[in-house]
Order: structure tokens, then sequence, then C-alpha cells
């Protein structure tokens, strides 16, 4: 586990650095696809996907993941309890997808390595965030 989150932690200030240098917006693009890659390296990591299963795997949960969004950004749905049930209906819906593409043991694992993935980047986030107020204060 270490290793993974020192390559997490090296990709993360890697892609920040190039975030800073770009003008116009271009930076947050980019981050966000390392930041995707680093996603899909760590679920394929976790869930010990072989080459046959990953490439059956990722296009369903892309098709997942848009389908979060899809909901997450849908400003129609007022209730948060509405909302969450709706997303807990996909999850539900697209682990049985997930069983089509790896066995079940695995497929019910998806959404904790999804968990850790985000708490590992939340974490990250915190630790840099902190880092730069403590360091804007000793200016």
């Amino acid at each position: 586990m270490k290793p993974v989150f020192v390559l997490l932690t090296t990709c993360l200030f890697a892609a920040g650095a190039i975030a800073q240098n770009r003008p116009g917006g271009e930076g947050r693009s980019m981050e966000a696809k390392k930041l995707q890659a680093m996603e899909m390296a760590f679920i394929t990591k976790e869930l010990n996907l072989t080459p046959d299963e990953a490439q059956k795997f990722w296009p369903v949960f892309n098709q997942y993941r848009n389908e979060l969004k899809s909901i997450a950004k849908n400003q129609s749905a007022n209730d948060q309890l509405e909302r969450q049930q709706k997303m807990l209906d996909v999850r539900k819906r697209y682990r049985e997808d997930f069983s089509k593409c790896v066995d079940q043991q695995r497929a019910n694992k998806v959404f904790g390595v999804e968990a850790e993935f985000r708490n590992l980047v939340r974490r990250e986030f915190q630790k840099r965030e902190s880092e730069r107020a403590n360091f804007e204060r000793r200016r």
C-alpha cells in the first residue's frame, strides 16, 4: 500500500507543477486526466484485473461514473435523499454489470476501492493545502 501512496503523491505533485505552468485552465484539464489515469491504475491494481478483464471492466466503469456524475449534477432533484437513492440504485445495477466482467467478490469490492482512492486524493489535497497555508503564514 505504501508504494501506491508514494506513486500517488509523486504524481499529484507533478500534476500540480504542470498545472501551474499552463495558461487558461489547460492545467486543470491535464490534472484531471492525470488523476483519472492514477485512479485507473489504482483500481486495476487493487482489483488485480487481468488485461482481458480490464478491457471489459473499464467501459462499464466509465459508463457507471458518467451516470453518477449526471445524477450529482442534476439540480432538479432538490431532495438530498432522493439524489442519494438514485445513486444507490445506479450502484446496485452496476454491481451486477461489474460481476459480468470480474468475479462477484471483486465486483463487490469496486465501490470500496473507488472510495479508498477518493480518500487518498482527499487526504493528499488537504495535506497540500495545509502546507501551502503554512508557507503563506511564514512569508
